[in-house]
């Protein structure tokens, strides 16, 4: 393993790589984008050229094979995350998995499992947990500042094209809106309610055509007063929100997943008085990548690592069994 920048390759040509996880490797103060790995070399050499990357390989199992590669982002859809997480594992290849993580807990748990014995590190993409806002918001909770928090209410959604070649519409890849949106929801409020939750309460429409869920709501119960709920959509209008309740007071924040490279805010919100805060504009992707090369160098834990997405991911599939039950959830 190199002492210097950790060397960088992507497997696939996803849009997510080419419009933030690419770009932001390549401003990291501890990355080099060094190759690229398509099932078609021609994109694979095409996405070379417009990122300006040196290697583009004509398979995945040849980028996994590059020497000259430390670690490996991996955007592919859900359904293929396990596979080419255990083949980095093999490979001696560090990870970041786009999320959802794995197709469900089982799943995570055997990914988290096989980089642990590998000695690789694994980081899950949820970006926005570098965003400074929700250090914030977790801090004026912790300070009394809403008096005693018992709620976190948060939306994510946006309406999405309909058609066969949607890989969020497709079954066999494990699309879906709770994986694809509503599993931002469970983090976030396992952040902010500092735990997991005891049993869960859900609904999920499914698609008729295409068989995936398109809009679903949850309710998560932490006990002692304190719950979740959550609203994930491809159906409704674009929305990101979030409100931290507590017995004295709200805080409201905007875009608190994406912001778009925006200046932001935060609103606190008591009897008789609002505060707001602003943050100056943040790049999420690039804190995310900065972690993984920090924790491959040492100098830092990887802040959503494999254990902490198997937690995530049980959340997920009790939702999906409690909609299936259109009864109560227990986690246990």
């Amino acid at each position: 393993m190199t002492a210097g920048p950790i060397r960088w390759g992507i497997l696939s040509t996803a849009a997510i790589a080419r419009r933030a996880v690419g770009p932001a490797i390549r401003l990291a103060r501890n990355g080099v984008l060094r190759a690229v790995g398509s099932r078609s070399l021609g994109r694979a050499r095409a996405f070379a050229a417009e990122l300006e990357i040196p290697a583009a390989h004509g398979s995945y199992e040849a980028l996994l094979a590059d020497p000259t590669v430390d670690a490996v982002y991996v955007p592919l859809p859900t359904a293929l995350h396990r596979d080419w997480v255990l083949a980095a594992a093999r490979a001696g290849k560090h990870v970041l998995v786009d999320k959802p993580f794995a197709v469900n807990a089982a799943e995570a748990a055997e990914m988290a499992a096989a980089c642990r014995r590998a000695g690789v590190q694994l980081l899950e993409g949820f970006m926005y947990r570098y965003d400074p806002r929700h250090a914030r918001l977790r801090a004026l909770a912790a300070d009394g500042a809403i008096g005693e928090l018992r709620r976190v209410v948060t939306a994510f959604a946006f309406p999405i094209t309909r058609n066969a070649a949607n890989v969020r519409l497709s079954r066999a890849l494990a699309g879906g809106a709770l994986g694809d949106l509503g599993t931002y929801c469970v983090s976030v409020s396992r952040l902010h309610l500092g735990g997991e939750p005891r049993r869960a309460a859900a609904r999920l429409e499914v698609d008729a055509e295409f068989g995936v869920d398109v809009d679903g709501s949850a309710l998560l119960d932490f006990g002692a007063g304190r719950a979740a709920v959550l609203d994930f959509s491809f159906q409704t209008a674009r929305r990101q929100s979030l409100a931290l309740v507590g017995t004295a007071g709200v805080i409201q924040a905007e875009r608190h997943i994406l912001d778009g490279g925006a200046p932001s805010e935060i609103r606190i919100r008591t009897a008789g008085r609002t505060l707001t805060e602003r943050f100056e504009p943040f790049d999420p992707y690039r804190a995310e990548v900065e972690n993984l090369g920090d924790a491959v160098h040492g100098l830092a834990p990887p802040l959503v690592d494999g254990d902490e997405a198997v937690r995530n991911m049980r959340v997920l599939d009790a939702v999906r069994a409690s909609a299936r039950r259109g009864a109560w959830e227990e986690l246990t």
